[in-house]
C-alpha cells in the first residue's frame, strides 16, 4: 500500500504540474512509477497517464489548440516510436533505470541556452520524430519540447493546449509502438492501467482550485527537490545492480 499510495501523491501532483505549465508533470509521474514498477513496465505505463491527462486538457481547450504545429509534430511520430520500440527489449533494464534517472536529473537543470525566433514546422517536424524515437526509453520528454512550445505566439491557454495536443499524439504512437513493435501484452496490466488513469483524471480535476493558491514559482521549487531525490534513488538503484552484474 505504501508504494500505491506514493505512486497516487506523485502522478496527482504531476498531473498538478502539467496542468500549469502544459508540461513538466510527467518527469514526476514517471519518477513515480519507476519507484512502484521495473523500468521495462513504467515506461509503457507511463505512456497510459500522459494520455488520459493529455487528452482531458484537449477536450477542455480543443479550440485554442494551433492545430498544424500539432500536425507536423505528429508526422513523423509513430515510425520513430516504432523504430525505438523494436529495440527497447534489447535493452538491459538497470540501464533503461540508468538512462531515465540521469534524464530526469538533465530535466531538472535551468537551462541555459534560450533561442529567439519562432520555430518552423519543419523543425516541430524534426522534434517529433526524436520525441517519439527518445519517448520510448526516457518515457517523459517534456523538458526537451518545452522550450519550443513556449516560442510559439501563443497566449497561454493556447501554449497549454498546443504541447498537450502534441503530447497526446505522441503518448498514442507510444502505445501503438509497445504494443506492437515491442509487443507488450497490455490487456495483461488492464488493472494498473485503469488505476493510473483515475489517480491521473483525478490529479486533473483537483489541479484547478490548487493552481489558484500555489504559486509557480514555489510548486516549481517542491517538485524540483522531489524529482532530484528520486532521481538519486533510481541511479543509486541502477549503479548497485551493474555492480552486482560485473562483480
Amino acid at each position: 500500500m505504501g508504494g500505491v499510495g506514493l505512486l497516487f501523491l506523485l502522478v496527482t501532483l504531476g498531473t498538478l504540474v502539467s496542468s500549469l505549465t502544459g508540461l513538466g508533470g510527467g518527469t514526476l509521474i514517471l519518477a513515480g512509477l519507476l519507484v512502484v514498477y521495473p523500468p521495462e513496465l513504467a515506461l509503457p505505463l507511463h505512456a497510459f497517464t500522459q494520455l488520459s491527462a493529455n487528452g482531458l486538457r484537449v477536450g477542455v481547450h480543443h479550440k485554442t489548440v494551433h492545430w498544424k504545429v500539432v500536425l507536423a509534430y505528429g508526422i513523423l511520430m509513430l515510425p520513430a516510436a516504432w523504430a525505438g520500440a523494436k529495440i527497447f527489449d534489447l535493452i538491459n533494464p538497470t540501464w533503461l533505470k540508468l538512462i531515465v534517472g540521469v534524464f530526469i536529473l538533465i530535466s531538472i537543470l535551468p537551462l541555459k541556452v534560450k533561442p529567439s525566433g519562432e520555430p518552423t514546422l519543419r523543425t516541430f517536424s524534426i522534434l517529433g520524430a526524436f520525441s517519439g524515437f527518445l519517448g520510448i526509453f526516457v518515457g517523459a520528454v517534456g523538458p526537451m519540447v518545452t522550450p519550443f512550445f513556449n516560442r510559439l505566439k501563443l497566449n497561454r491557454d493556447g501554449n497549454i493546449a498546443t504541447k498537450s495536443a502534441g503530447q497526446l499524439l505522441l503518448q498514442t504512437s507510444k502505445i501503438i509502438a509497445f504494443g506492437g513493435a515491442a509487443g507488450i501484452n497490455f490487456l495483461t496490466l488492464k488493472e494498473h492501467i485503469g488505476i493510473l488513469i483515475v489517480g491521473t483524471l483525478i490529479g486533473v480535476g483537483i489541479s484547478i482550485p490548487l493552481s489558484r493558491k500555489i504559486s509557480d514559482q514555489k510548486f516549481d521549487l517542491i517538485v524540483n527537490i522531489m524529482l532530484g531525490v528520486i532521481a538519486l534513488k533510481i541511479l543509486f538503484e541502477g549503479c548497485s545492480e551493474l555492480l552486482l552484474m560485473y562483480k
